[in-house]
């Protein structure tokens, strides 16, 4: 197809320079989104005692922090300032993350549930502006079809070494015979300290791109406009269902590995590492693929081969830790796909928006992108509520009676295989052809917009 083999102009190419500055940020956005999905919720469970009420806690703050997502989005597609539209906001974020991170990491036992409740909350508000500011100005590096996907896929690469940083602080802390609860704080200073210095180099480096359209007569209604769109649909349906599957593995990642696998928390860690290698090694491969199939079709095959692999773990033998982590690997490469094509999909669905309004969408579009990436969060943190419901000891888990360690399975195994399959029914109805967005690019320039 001609707009996936031919080259794109050199102003759409990012080159490497400015490529690595600009995902530099993620890595301490990606080490503090790890453990908000996976550490944190058990650390403060079953480490600092709160117990069950910490999914209850994390489901409630993501389901406020969800509804800033539209006003954030709304006020980015109308920022104009000589920093740049999301560099400002970029920023903006950096002191409500480091001093919320502070308080959420170094937190000692006996913090009770508003402590958690008020500074997750902060953090979680700091967090969405700079996910936000950070996707949006992703979509404006290059108009190419083919350079988004490869601007995401190197995005997922800097937030595959965030993830790493974060969950290899924990193993490198106890390997040398320290507790798992000091790794966790120094996880939290890593993060304080990177925070400023990848931020100032990104502003520094990295251009952004302002679009030649009007921002007088946009309206934060035209959030939910963006809802009527079919395409916008398939993604948003694709992006939650895909996102649930891997939210509910992170939450229930050590519960399940260690209470009815038998491995040790040592093991878990160096496991989940690996599925995060893993995840830098299916970057490229999916950007590959997405070249010489469309975009929508390489998210749909990357679902199915997610879910079946995933499925494949119930049958890893008990006590065996490389099997485990074979598996566990096997299934981060799969997992990379969906992040990175969501997004660029995304990308030139507001260049099809722009064309037809005149009004460039991008940052609400990437809104409610991030809207249902944390309605899956905050649903996959609920599972641990519903566990304990189910007589799993979220305080004590090898004290859990039999029958709840199958819950335990049914929910690891049984619900991500069945998401990661609507997932990819959800894309089906999908028609941004790569000709398509060819066209509208051709138009947009002939109309001296981009």
């Amino acid at each position: 197809m001609a707009s996936q083999t031919s080259t794109q102009p050199a102003s759409d190419k990012v080159g490497m320079g400015r490529m690595l500055a600009f995902i530099a940020p993620c890595v301490p956005f990606a080490a503090l989104g790890l453990p908000l999905v996976a550490t944190l919720p058990e650390y403060y469970g079953t480490q600092l005692q709160l117990g069950a009420m910490v999914g209850a806690i994390f489901f409630i703050v993501r389901c406020f922090d969800i509804l800033i997502d539209p006003v954030l989005g709304h006020w980015m597609d109308r920022t104009r300032t000589k920093l740049g539209r999301f560099k400002l906001w970029m920023l903006i974020c950096l002191p409500i993350l480091f001093v919320s991170s502070g308080f959420i990491f170094m937190a000692q036992k006996g913090v009770g549930p508003i402590y958690l409740g008020l500074w997750l909350f902060v953090l979680y508000v700091g967090f969405s502006i700079a996910a936000l500011s950070q996707a949006s100005w992703g979509t404006v590096l290059s108009t190419d079809y083919n350079e988004r996907s490869r601007i995401f896929a190197w995005w997922q690469v800097g937030n595959i070494i965030g993830i790493l940083a974060a969950a290899l602080i924990p193993v490198i802390i106890q390997s040398l015979g320290y507790s798992y609860s000091l790794g966790v704080q120094i996880m939290g200073a890593f993060i304080m300290l990177s925070l400023p210095i990848s931020i100032a180099i990104a502003l520094w480096v990295v251009p952004e791109k302002v679009s030649n359209t009007s921002t007088h007569d946009l309206k934060l209604s035209h959030y939910f406009d963006m809802w009527k769109r079919k395409n916008v649909r398939c993604i948003l349906w694709a992006d939650l269902f895909m996102g649930l599957a891997p939210g509910v593995m992170a939450a229930l990642f050590f519960y399940f590995f260690e209470e009815t696998k038998g491995l040790t928390r040592m093991e878990c860690n160096i496991a989940m590492l690996l599925y995060f290698v893993a995840g830098i090694v299916g970057a490229p491969i999916w950007t590959i693929a997405s070249k010489r199939m469309s975009k929508h079709k390489v998210l749909i095959l990357s679902s199915l081969i997610f879910a079946v692999l995933y499925a494949a773990m119930y049958f890893a033998p008990k006590g065996n830790f490389i099997v485990c982590a074979a598996m566990t690997f096997a299934n981060g490469i799969p997992y990379a796909a969906s992040l990175l094509l969501t997004r660029a999909l995304m990308a030139d669905i507001g260049d099809e928006v722009m064309l037809e309004t005149g009004h460039d969408h991008k940052g609400t579009l990437m809104a409610i992108l991030s809207a249902t990436t944390k309605i899956g969060y905050a649903i996959s943190a609920l599972t641990i509520t519903i566990l304990g419901l189910l007589h799993f000891n979220v305080k004590a888990p090898a004290q859990s009676p039999a029958d709840a360690l199958v819950w335990v399975e049914i929910f690891f195994i049984g619900l991500p295989v069945i998401f990661l399959i609507l997932g990819a029914l959800a894309m089906k109805a999908y028609d941004l052809t790569p000709e398509r967005h060819e066209q509208i690019m051709a138009q947009l320039k002939a109309k001296d917009i981009v």
